[in-house]
């Protein structure tokens, strides 16, 4: 989507931190912009921040794990704007149990919004997008900890998120068809709302907290600004690109961890020529699909 101006976003968790700073980004190059949250509290902010604004937004209370309602909310949308060509999935949680001691309602409540709320976003909004045959972009809101792996405090959320980046890359290849690109935003810090728990815990706590969620806090003071990662995020769904990494502090880890990998690869074991007859049609096929993306 090289041509944003006056195509139509809708974005989750787009009352506060990343969220709200795309929408703000987006508004700045002439898109519409339907900004929904699950937070009254951070609605009221947002709408105060832009009064006086004369472009197109407007704004919906969303739990994106409620299917009924991302449904309602794309009707309000479409009935305001007409249709909707990018949808930004960035809803999420970042809080759990140790994942060592967490129950299922643990596990449910974060893969529930993390990956839950990205499911009902796209089964809720593409086939919408599809529909109008304009094209348009999915951006979905993983995480660094979606590459680089979290211990126990974060182990839950690192979860959520993998899956979230497996979700996004299939889905790149599927869309090719429909002309719809999709993004995974990776942030690392950014000073956003989803960890005002931990910073809570740590302020109030009458017992020590986790030195992973004590550390967090405090690193959220020297966190990027939202405003520069939303503003990759516009130049990524202009040039349709896969990955959106903002943080280079994390360039060492993840060559170690591709290294890693990499050295794991046992030659030593059987190899059927048959199956690698396989597996090198299946690699010239999704090689295939994404240079059918570059005539786009």
């Amino acid at each position: 989507m090289q041509h944003v101006e006056g195509k139509v976003a809708f974005i989750t968790g787009g009352a506060s931190g990343i969220g709200f700073a795309m929408a703000r980004v987006f508004l700045k190059a002439g898109m519409k912009v339907v900004v929904a949250d699950n937070s009254q509290a951070n609605i009221d902010d947002a709408a105060l921040q832009l009064s006086g604004d004369n472009r197109e937004y407007m704004f919906v209370r969303l739990d994106v794990t409620d299917r009924a309602a991302f449904a309602a909310a794309a009707d309000a949308a479409e009935a305001r704007f007409g249709k909707v060509h990018v949808l930004c999935n960035n809803a999420g949680v970042g809080m759990a149990e140790l994942m060592s001691q967490a129950d299922y309602s643990d596990w449910d409540t974060m893969m529930g919004i993390n990956v839950g709320g990205v499911i009902n976003g796209v089964v809720t909004m593409l086939p919408r997008i599809r529909s109008h045959g304009e094209g348009g972009h999915i951006v979905n809101t993983s995480s660094m900890a979606g590459i680089i792996p979290l211990p126990d405090a974060g182990g839950i959320y690192s979860a959520s998120k993998f899956a979230v980046r497996g979700l996004s890359e299939s889905l790149r290849l599927s869309l090719v068809p429909d002309r719809i690109g999709v993004s995974t935003l990776f942030p690392g810090l950014t000073r956003s709302r989803i960890l005002d728990r931990a910073r809570e815990l740590v302020a109030t706590a009458d017992t020590e907290v986790d030195p992973m969620t004590a550390n967090f806090a405090v690193a959220l003071r020297h966190a990027m600004d939202p405003m520069d990662l939303a503003g990759a995020v516009l130049d990524a769904i202009r040039k349709n690109e896969a990955y959106i990494i903002g943080h280079p502090e994390f360039r060492e880890e993840m060559q170690d961890l591709h290294d890693e990998l990499m050295a794991a690869i046992r030659d030593d074991l059987p190899m059927d020529p048959r199956r690698v007859e396989f597996e090198a049609g299946r690699r010239q096929g999704i090689a295939e699909i994404k240079a059918a993306m570059k005539s786009w």
